[in-house]
């Protein structure tokens, strides 16, 4: 259990005494008398508590965790001599003895600390229960974090534990993982650990699932990093170079001295892989026409790698049209609408009008391409079909 401070309480609470004990107080205690009423009477006589919280001082009153444990001391001995009693008699005589007038000890299930004696009137009632309240949030928190902390551990390997009885391939990795110890368990790099299942495949499309919902649940637990898709070195992000072949097409993740290789026998061009973002990936297909399945399959290992995050998976599907041609665009975009359609315009010929936009994501996207796979004339690029015309005059805008 957590302890709060008489200093927090204080400047929480309004209009709090304080009571301190004399350091001789103890010497001179009746032993016939419950150590608790001798406190409550010596306060009201000569602590300073005024008269007129006598019949209340029990409920009002609240001692740090080392003097209660003085008072509980005291109380035990002269139990102990008085009716001669002790183990587990004297242990509920002492029990007894505290429910009836002892003091409180605690806050919102949080020990006080100290030795001193709090006194707290009822005016103070409200604010003492939303500093209850608000120590329980802190300590329901805290445990939260720490079952999330405990569940994910500090690397992947920890996290698929709490998954192995799951009927899936999330839980055919966990059980796997725990049943060999040539598992890599300290790793917490996606890189490192698909090595370990070398080339079967479907290990690794278990692993990249369970990998990519533990990263949707504790993003915060990998720190990014690249792999050279030339030489296979580890690069920090700030390293990386996301460089593509002018002649090809083709989109790698290489560092500056394999860049520097490749452009020997091919024409390339390169930006950092630092900072990039979703919409950056867009404007880069859109300009240089790249493969569609090589951008998805690069953005997802991005993803991978924690350089972007899960989350820009959401976005706008939109429906542009080509004034000239009236052809129509189905894509996607994690940016601004209108950012999008500046690109798109840059380097189209005749001006495109957006007809609609809607919430969506990339398997939406997909979902509509092959939806309507039959007026594809280019790309994105679709016939302006009934059918298709008639599918966008009934979505909201949004």
């Amino acid at each position: 259990m957590s302890k709060c401070t008489p200093r927090q309480i204080i400047s929480e609470v309004p209009d709090v005494q304080t009571v301190i004990l004399p350091h001789n107080w103890f010497d001179h205690l009746n032993p016939n008398r419950s150590v608790f009423d001798s406190l409550y009477e010596w306060m009201l006589k000569e602590g300073g508590v005024s008269s007129y919280m006598e019949e209340t001082l029990h409920n009002r009153t609240y001692v740090g965790e080392k003097l209660y444990n003085k008072l509980r001391t005291v109380e035990k001995k002269h139990l102990n001599k008085k009716f001669k009693i002790k183990d587990d008699e004297l242990a509920r005589a002492v029990s007894w003895s505290d429910i009836n007038s002892g003091p409180i000890t605690e806050i919102g299930g949080c020990k006080i600390s100290g030795d001193v004696i709090l006194v707290i009137p009822e005016s103070s009632r409200e604010a003492l229960n939303e500093f209850a309240l608000k120590i329980h949030r802190n300590e329901r928190q805290a445990a939260i974090d720490k079952a999330k902390a405990n569940a994910a551990g500090a690397n992947f390997y920890q996290w698929p534990l709490s998954q192995i009885d799951r009927p899936d391939r999330v839980g055919d990795i966990a059980r796997n993982a725990a049943d060999d110890d040539e598992f890599p368990r300290k790793s917490n790099q996606y890189e490192e650990i698909k090595c370990y299942y070398g080339s079967y495949e479907a290990a690794i499309e278990s692993l990249k699932e369970g990998w990519l919902e533990y990263l949707r649940q504790y993003p915060e637990r990998l720190k990014p990093y690249a792999w050279c898709n030339e030489c296979d070195k580890k690069i920090t992000v700030e390293e990386a170079l996301l460089a593509w072949s002018l002649d090809t097409g083709e989109l790698f993740v290489l560092d500056a001295d394999c860049l520097n290789k490749y452009k020997r026998f091919d024409n390339f061009e390169s930006r950092p892989l630092s900072g990039i973002a979703r919409i950056d990936l867009e404007q880069l297909i859109e300009k240089y026409d790249f493969c569609e399945l090589d951008t998805e399959r690069l953005e997802e290992t991005l993803k991978i790698w924690g350089i972007l995050p899960i989350a820009s998976d959401n976005g706008y599907v939109y429906f542009i049209r080509s004034e000239k041609t009236h052809a129509i665009k189905i894509g996607y975009t994690a940016g601004k609408i209108e950012d999008r359609l500046s690109a798109l315009q840059t380097a189209h010929p005749y001006k495109l009008e957006v007809l609609v936009t809607a919430r969506g994501n990339r398997a939406y996207e997909k979902a509509l391409h092959a939806r309507f796979a039959k007026l594809r004339l280019e790309g994105e690029w679709f016939e302006p079909h009934p059918d298709l015309v008639a599918f966008i005059s009934v979505l909201p805008n949004r």
